[in-house]
C-alpha cells in the first residue's frame, strides 16, 4: 500500500494530523500496512516502501504516482514541533497559490509538486535557523504539577507563581501598535518600512527598529554571555538563568572618549560621538537625557533610547528570553547596568506618550532582570502602570503571589484596594464591600497617606480629620531628610494622585476613611501600623529606592535623599553604582565611582588631571592625553594622530 493510500485511510478513521506524536503515525502506519497485507493479494509479491512521514503529516491533495512518494520518502521523521509547523507554512503557500489563480481566471495546476517542495524546503531552513529562539521563547510549565521547566530549570511552585508574574506579553511592547489600537493607523506618523533583524538571526521584542535609523554595519559592540556566579550566587531563589552584558574592544575605544566627553561637560563631544556611532549605547543614554533636560524633542529623546534598546538585543545571548520571566542580569557590572537604565528610561517615554499597556509590559522586563533585589525599584511604578493599563486583577494576584521581595509598601496596599473596587464596578455589584475593606486596611497600616493623598486628590474631607493624631508622622529629629517611609509616602502619592480624582473614587475614599476613623475611636487598630513604623521610620534609605528617585524626574522628593547622595554628583548613564560594582573603567577614572563620579580632578598613572586645563589650545593637547592613557589602560595603544581611529566607517579597530 502507498503513502498516499495510508494517508487517505487514517483521514477516513478521524485521525488529526496535528495533535498526534510521530510515534504514534508509525504504529497506525504499521497496523494499516499489516491489514493491507492480509487483504490485498495483488501488493503481497512487492515490497512495501516505507511511507513519506512529510506527506502524513502535511496532508497534500496533489495526485504524484506512488513510486515518486517511494523515492522520495525520508529514513527520519522531524520533530513533531518542526514538522507541524513546517506543514502549515506549505498549507499557507499552497493556499496563496491556489488564491491567485482563482483571482486569474487560471484553473490551478494539476502537478505543482516541485515548486511545492522548494517552498517547503525554504520555509524549513528558516524554522531551523529560529528554532534554538523558538525554544527559548515558548517556555512550558506544567501547571498541574508541583513542578515546571524554564530554560532548563525545574520550578517550585512559588516559583511558578512569582514567574507568571513576571513573563511579558511581547505583542503588547510595541507602543505604535498600541497608539493604532487606540486611534487608528491615522495617529502613527508614517517613518517608513520598519527594519528587521532576520539578517542578524534575532528576534525582537524589546525595539522595533524604524526605517529612518541608521544602518548598523557591525555588531554595536554590547555582547552576552552567561554569567560565572560565585558560591554565594549560584544558589538563585528565583530559578533563573544570570547573564551579563560585555564591551567589545571597538567599544572600548570609543568609550574612552565619551568618558573623556561627559567629564569635560561637553554636550557636543557626547553629539559627536553619538553621530559617528549612531548605536554606542551609553552616548546614546547621555544624549537622550540632555534633550530631555534642555527642553529637546521628547519624541528624539524616547527614540534614542529606543535605539539603545535595539543596540542591546542585537547583542542578546541566544538563551535570553526578556520576555519569558526567567532571564536575570547581573547588576553588579557596569556594561549590564545600562540595560536596566535603558529600559527604565523607556518606560518613562511610553508613559509620556500614554502607551500604558507598552510601560507595564516594560515594567514587568525590568522588574525580571533582577526581581530579588530589584536595582531600579521597578516595584514602586508596577501597580501604577497595571492600573492605568486597566490590569486591575493582575494587582490583586501580585500582592497575594508575590514573595521574592516584599510588597509591604503603600503603593501596594491602596492599589490592591483601588483594583478591587475598580473590578467590583465593571461587574456591576452595587456594594464595594471587599474593596473597602481593603481601603481600610490600608488606611490603617498606612495612617500618614491620609493628609497627603486626600488633600492632592481633593476629597472632601474636614481638616480636623486629616489632622488627627493617629494621620501624623512619627516625631523627627531630622527636618533636612525625609526617612524611608515619608520618602515611599511622597513617591507614592506623586505618581498615583491622577487615578483618584474621579468622582466615584472620591466618594469611595470618603467612605473608607469613616470607617477607619471608627475603628481608631474603638481602638482596633492592627498591629500592622506598629510594624510599618518601626521598619519604615528610619533615615536608612536603601540603595534601589534612592537610585528610583534620582531617575524618576520627581525633581521634590531629591531633596529629601541622603546627604552624601544629595550632595554628591553622578553620571547620568550610571547613577548611583552599587557598593559592588564591577567596574572595567573604574581605575581610569581615578578609583572609586562612588567619590569620583564628576571629579574636578583625577588620576591616572599617578599623573593628575584638573578640568580647569582642559581649556584653551593647550587644553586640546592635554585632552589627547588624557584619551591616550585610556586607551593605553584597555589595552588599545594611543590612537594615531593623523587617525584617532573614532569614526564607525572604517574597517575596524582589533579587538583585544
Amino acid at each position: 500500500m502507498s503513502s498516499r493510500a495510508v494517508k487517505r485511510l487514517l483521514k477516513e478513521r478521524g485521525y488529526d494530523e496535528s495533535a498526534e506524536s510521530n510515534a504514534l503515525i508509525e504504529r497506525r502506519e504499521r497496523e494499516l500496512q499489516a491489514e493491507a497485507q492480509a487483504t490485498s493479494d495483488s501488493e503481497e509479491s512487492k515490497p512495501q516502501p516505507k511511507a513519506n512521514m512529510f506527506d502524513l503529516l502535511m496532508g497534500g491533495d496533489n495526485d504524484e504516482s506512488d513510486s515518486d512518494q517511494s523515492e522520495l520518502a525520508v529514513e527520519t521523521a522531524p520533530t513533531p514541533k518542526l514538522a507541524v509547523a513546517a506543514a502549515e507554512g506549505k498549507r499557507r503557500a499552497k493556499g496563496k497559490k491556489k488564491g491567485k489563480g482563482k483571482k486569474s481566471g487560471a484553473p490551478p495546476a494539476a502537478n505543482d509538486s516541485e515548486q511545492t517542495m522548494e517552498e517547503f524546503e525554504a520555509e524549513l531552513a528558516k524554522l531551523q535557523q529560529q528554532l534554538p529562539e523558538a525554544a527559548v521563547e515558548d517556555v512550558r510549565v506544567e501547571s498541574g504539577k508541583g513542578k515546571g521547566e524554564a530554560l532548563g530549570v525545574v520550578l517550585t511552585e512559588e516559583q511558578q507563581r512569582n514567574r507568571a508574574l513576571l513573563v511579558a506579553d511581547a505583542k503588547h511592547l510595541d507602543s505604535e501598535a498600541e497608539i493604532r489600537r487606540m486611534f487608528g493607523s491615522a495617529a502613527v506618523k508614517d517613518k517608513g518600512r520598519r527594519l528587521g533583524a532576520a539578517s542578524l538571526g534575532k528576534r525582537l521584542t524589546l525595539s522595533h527598529p524604524k526605517a529612518n535609523w541608521p544602518a548598523m554595519r557591525a555588531q554595536a559592540g554590547v555582547e552576552m554571555r552567561a554569567a560565572d556566579l560565585e558560591a554565594d550566587q549560584a544558589e538563585d531563589p528565583t530559578g533563573g538563568s544570570w547573564f551579563v552584558m560585555e564591551h567589545s574592544g571597538r567599544f572600548r575605544s570609543v568609550q574612552a572618549e565619551f568618558l573623556a566627553a561627559v567629564m569635560t561637560h561637553s554636550a557636543d563631544g557626547v553629539a559627536a560621538i553619538a553621530h559617528h556611532h549612531p548605536y554606542h549605547v551609553d552616548a546614546l543614554l547621555q544624549l537622550s537625557e540632555i534633550l530631555k533636560q534642555t527642553g529637546g524633542d521628547f519624541a528624539e529623546a524616547g527614540e534614542l533610547v529606543e535605539r539603545a534598546l535595539y543596540a542591546f538585543e542585537i547583542g542578546f545571548a541566544p538563551r535570553f528570553s526578556a520576555v519569558s520571566g526567567m532571564a536575570r542580569l547581573d547588576f553588579r557590572y557596569v556594561e549590564s547596568r545600562t540595560l536596566y537604565l535603558a529600559l527604565f528610561r523607556h518606560m518613562q517615554f511610553m508613559s509620556r506618550r500614554g502607551c500604558w499597556r507598552t510601560a507595564f509590559e516594560v515594567n514587568k522586563v525590568l522588574l525580571s532582570l533582577d526581581p530579588v533585589k530589584d536595582p531600579y525599584g521597578a516595584l514602586l511604578t508596577l501597580d501604577f502602570h497595571a492600573l492605568k493599563s486597566r490590569q486591575y486583577e493582575y494587582v490583586c494576584q501580585f500582592v497575594s503571589d508575590w514573595s521574592w521581595s516584599s510588597v509591604d509598601l503603600p503603593n501596594w496596599a491602596f492599589s490592591c484596594a483601588l483594583a478591587e473596587f475598580m473590578m467590583e464596578r465593571q461587574q456591576g455589584q452595587g456594594s464595594a464591600t471587599h474593596s473597602m475593606e481593603l481601603l481600610v486596611q490600608a488606611i490603617l497600616k498606612f495612617p500618614t497617606v491620609v493628609p497627603v493623598l486626600w488633600s492632592k486628590a481633593n476629597v472632601g474631607v474636614d481638616d480636623v480629620v486629616l489632622t488627627h493624631p493617629y494621620f501624623q508622622d512619627e516625631v523627627i529629629a531630622d527636618t533636612s531628610a525625609m526617612t524611608h517611609m515619608q520618602l515611599v509616602v511622597q513617591l507614592f502619592v506623586e505618581r498615583h494622585t491622577p487615578l483618584y480624582r474621579t468622582p466615584e473614587v472620591a466618594r469611595w475614599m470618603q467612605e473608607g476613611l469613616l470607617l477607619a476613623l471608627e475603628s481608631i475611636a474603638r481602638n482596633d487598630t492592627p498591629q500592622s501600623k506598629q510594624e510599618a513604623q518601626k521598619r519604615l521610620c528610619t533615615y536608612v534609605i536603601p540603595e534601589n529606592i534612592s537610585r528610583h528617585v534620582l531617575v524618576a524626574d520627581l525633581e521634590a522628593l531629591k531633596a529629601g535623599l541622603p546627604e552624601d547622595i544629595r550632595t554628591a554628583e553622578s553620571f547620568a548613564f550610571d547613577p548611583l553604582p552599587p557598593k559592588d560594582d564591577v567596574n572595567v573603567y573604574k581605575v581610569l577614572m581615578g578609583g572609586d565611582a562612588r567619590e569620583t563620579r564628576m571629579p574636578g580632578a583625577f588620576e591616572i598613572d599617578g599623573e593628575v588631571y584638573d578640568m580647569e586645563d582642559f581649556e584653551g589650545e593647550e587644553g586640546v593637547g592635554l585632552l589627547q592625553q588624557m584619551i591616550n592613557h585610556i586607551r593605553l589602560r584597555v589595552g588599545l595603544g594611543a590612537a594615531d594622530a593623523d587617525d584617532p581611529g573614532t569614526s564607525s566607517d572604517e574597517e575596524g579597530v582589533e579587538e583585544q
